[in-house]
């Protein structure tokens, strides 16, 4: 099966949407990722499989995405709102057209999500909030987020992982609320080292207190972030991979956190906006390690039943299923 991703810049959801490509490209699919060239101060890390080793996914690169860039398939999917607009301009002989859901706020306007194409989303949540803005639910497949087990593990032998804490920086993850809790937990516990990420150049608005690091292919992600740092703040993709990882997790309730992550059996949740709560549990879980240690075996023992390869077989067989029917005029 011949199958495109189609991805904007900065690529929302680059990690899922690697992870699906190369399980994919693995099972002896050819697949192509079609995306923007990156704009000043954003840089997208290469793709790889299994760490360091090259992968067969095929990457294109581009200034503007029209159905000339777009290769031969079976199979066409876009991935947020800015390139779902191409799927009307396409051909049959790019293949069926459909989306990928990662989460809500990467499809903007309801018209994009109303788009009479298959959709894959990453949750049963999603896959409700599709349903409530009128999608038929037999036009949604939901194929959980996965994660490569044998790249997002725990260090061995362990490591102290003192009073450090990683922070996503990016559109969903909801870093505004997260660097006021840390600006208030700093006050408490000075010795707090704080590491964020992200794709583009540091942010404006980040302390200079906090370091940052740009755009770190997955094992440096792995190795500098997730594998050395007591708490996470992120969204849901990055939480997950940290839990993985060994890191405890605090989250925001309502959000795509909560699709795996459960209050008090393998993390904290906050109410949105809540600082002075996610400030409190910040500090619970750096000065409680009967709770972090806790919270973190709770956090792999769900993480190891999120395996990428059971991810890409059902994503394997939905698409495989959208080539076996009819597909509606476009």
């Amino acid at each position: 099966m011949r199958v495109t991703f189609v991805c904007p810049t900065p690529v929302v959801g680059a990690q899922v949407i690697q992870g699906y490509a190369d399980e994919l490209a693995a099972r002896g699919h050819e697949i192509s990722v079609v995306r923007l060239r990156e704009r000043a101060g954003l840089r997208v890390p290469g793709w790889s499989r299994r760490g360091r080793v090259p992968s067969s996914v095929r990457v294109v690169t581009t200034a503007r995405l029209t159905p000339d860039v777009v290769p031969d398939g079976d199979v066409v999917l876009a991935t947020d709102a800015s390139t779902s607009k191409l799927l009307p301009a396409l051909s049959d002989r790019h293949g069926r057209a459909g989306q990928l859901v990662q989460s809500r706020e990467q499809w903007e306007a309801d018209p994009g999500l109303r788009l009479a194409v298959p959709k894959i989303a990453t949750s049963e949540r999603l896959a409700g909030v599709l349903n409530g803005l009128g999608v038929p639910s037999s036009a949604v497949t939901v194929v959980s987020q996965g994660l490569n087990l044998a790249v997002f593990r725990p260090p061995h032998p362990a490591l102290p992982r003192g009073h450090r804490v990683s922070v996503l920086v990016g559109p969903d993850s909801g870093a505004a609320t997260a660097l006021e809790a840390l600006e208030r937990t700093r006050a408490l516990l000075p010795t707090m080292e704080v590491t964020a990420f992200g794709a583009g150049r540091r942010p404006e608005r980040l302390p200079l207190w906090i370091r940052y690091l740009r755009a770190l292919p997955t094992y440096e992600l792995v190795r500098q972030v997730y594998q050395r740092d007591a708490v996470h703040l992120g969204d849901a993709v990055s939480s997950a991979q940290a839990m993985a990882c060994g890191s405890a997790v605090v989250g925001v309730r309502g959000s795509a956190v909560e699709d795996f992550a459960e209050h008090d059996r393998n993390s904290l949740l906050v109410e949105a906006g809540d600082v002075n709560t996610m400030a409190e549990s910040l500090v619970r879980l750096m000065l409680d390690r009967d709770l972090r240690t806790r919270l973190t075996a709770g956090g792999l023992r769900t993480t190891e039943a999120m395996d990428s390869s059971d991810s890409a077989l059902a994503l394997e067989k939905a698409l495989h299923s959208w080539t076996s029917v009819v597909a509606p005029q476009r």
